[in-house]
């Protein structure tokens, strides 16, 4: 089915954010906030503070608050297979590509010594930022690799002829120490525009070399495109139909833009100016905020149920209300089919990485169970961020990996709630009522002849049984204290607060 593609831009001074539309459904969505601006493909001058032998990897201080980390033999961290062949992250906005390096001596770091690095992940959780020694800078056709000769072609351009045409034309012009993966949007292209853009990533390369000299370490020697700039840089191609933008500034940024590059595409620059919000009017808003629910209802009744931990996300597949038309087997088949684009899609928005688990519902026949493997890899084509899945096991669970391009979409938008501590479950009424009968008991007679207040909300005492708010007045009682119940409106619901008065 062809896919027709859409952006939408929702700008205000404070945040920018980007969706990228499918055929009407959003797929990704790119934020990036004026109070933290993605470090991802920024250059450092940076200095080795620390270096861990057993792991062959350095902390780095790169200027901000936590240091960089960075593989120390970046060879052997890097999967050492023909470029050519490896799937590029070459579309990947704000995402330096981690490619399978050839082997490239580089020195080994001692405490103390200034490096040059790159940020190839931006920091997560209480991890910091991940670092490279192998420096990489896109531009509009190429990505211009110093200090590795090779040419690469992205795997997307499929044709023979064309593929020949590029490398020869790049291969000719490269000079010694240089290599470059040519990325998909030069499919087409005049050789003069990409000749050009071979110059313009020299020029970036020499500025940046400037800086490195004039400047003391640690500090930033070159800054990536911001995320609009690189939207337009990395997304805006031939198959984007519209390119949707809301605030006036913004769109006459976008035009100058195209009318550069691709005067032809102006026409699909479009300003919206309706006194509806823009990411209401496309449905955008509704999607973000079903993004953060852990449970995704299919449209023919079955179900996802999507969670991330520290170690891996997991996805559920639900039968829930679809029953099918035939056999138990044939109906698990369908149920399973049905799930794999929204597996992906949701994957794709919700920026999930790292290990994912798909517990598919178990199929006997072995067909059924080639079916969806098939169908899961086909689906995977769409997504820009490197993926790969094993086959399915005998336990229907299918293993993938997924690249990670930065915090997922909840963790961006979310911060962890002080009362639960990011657990998402809190103390049952129950519980939190016998926590404080086990220490009026422990207190025993020590509490004789004095008063036992006990403050809870309302509704969180509601829910007590009546067993055990007669146990707790019963204990009370029988240590001579006597027994008083608050009801308490402010603060948490789901706390209870006692205190023992003479």
């Amino acid at each position: 089915m062809e896919v027709r593609r859409s952006l939408v831009v929702n700008s205000t001074p404070l945040e920018t954010r980007i969706a990228l539309l499918e055929n009407g459904q959003v797929c990704e969505l790119f934020i990036e906030r004026s109070s933290h601006v993605s470090q991802v493909g920024d250059v450092y001058k940076g200095r080795v503070a620390k270096l861990l032998q057993g792991m062959q990897s350095a902390f780095v201080t790169i200027g901000g608050p936590k240091d960089g980390f960075l593989y120390v033999d970046e060879v052997e961290a890097y999967r050492l297979e023909e470029l050519e062949e490896a799937p590029l992250d070459d579309e990947d906005p704000g995402t330096t590509l981690e490619f399978a390096a050839m082997p490239v001596a580089l020195p080994p770091l001692r405490e103390g010594e200034e490096v040059l690095v790159q940020v190839v992940k931006d920091p997560i959780g209480s991890k910091g930022p991940r670092l490279s020694r192998h420096l990489s800078f896109p531009g509009r056709f190429l990505v211009f690799m110093p200090g590795i000769e090779h040419i690469g072609i992205s795997r997307k351009i499929t044709d023979p002829e064309e593929r020949e045409r590029l490398r020869q034309l790049i291969k000719g012009h490269a000079q010694p120490g240089e290599g470059f993966i040519v990325r998909t949007a030069a499919i087409g292209e005049k050789d003069e525009d990409l000749l050009s853009d071979i110059t313009a990533l020299r020029d970036l390369w020499a500025e940046a070399q400037s800086r490195v000299a004039a400047k003391p370490a640690p500090s930033l020697v070159w800054q990536d495109s911001r995320l609009l700039q690189k939207v337009l840089r990395d997304l805006f191609r031939e198959e984007v139909a519209s390119f949707w933008v809301d605030r006036e500034d913004t769109y006459r940024e976008v035009v100058a833009f195209v009318e550069k590059l691709h005067p032809e595409w102006v026409s699909r620059v479009k300003h919206f100016t309706s006194d509806l919000p823009l990411f209401e009017a496309f449905g955008i808003e509704k999607e973000v905020e079903l993004a953060r629910q852990p449970k995704v209802f299919l449209k023919r009744g079955g179900s996802l149920v999507i969670n991330q931990t520290e170690a891996l996300v997991s996805v559920d597949v639900n039968t829930g209300k679809f029953v099918g038309k035939k056999d138990l087997e044939e109906t698990v088949f369908l149920a399973n089919l049905d799930a794999i684009p929204e597996i992906v899609r949701q994957l794709r928005l919700r920026n999930l990485g790292g290990i994912i688990v798909i517990d598919f519902i178990d199929m006997v026949d072995p067909a059924h169970r080639e079916a969806v493997m098939a169908r899961l890899q086909e689906e995977l084509v769409r997504d820009r961020n490197h993926a790969r899945a094993a086959a399915i096991s005998e336990f229907g669970l299918v293993e993938m990996t997924r690249k990670r391009t930065g915090p997922s979409l909840d963790r961006l938008l979310t911060s962890v709630c002080p009362h639960c501590e990011g657990s998402g479950r809190r103390l049952s009424p129950e519980s939190a009522l016998l926590t404080v009968y086990r220490e009026l008991a422990r207190r025993g007679e020590q509490l004789r002849g004095s008063t036992v207040r006990i403050s809870m909300h309302p509704e969180y005492r509601s829910a007590l049984s009546a067993e055990t708010r007669e146990g707790v007045a019963h204990l009370a009682k029988a240590f001579g204290a006597q027994l008083v119940w608050i009801d308490r409106t402010e603060g948490p619901v789901h706390t209870v607060h006692f205190d023992v008065r003479s």
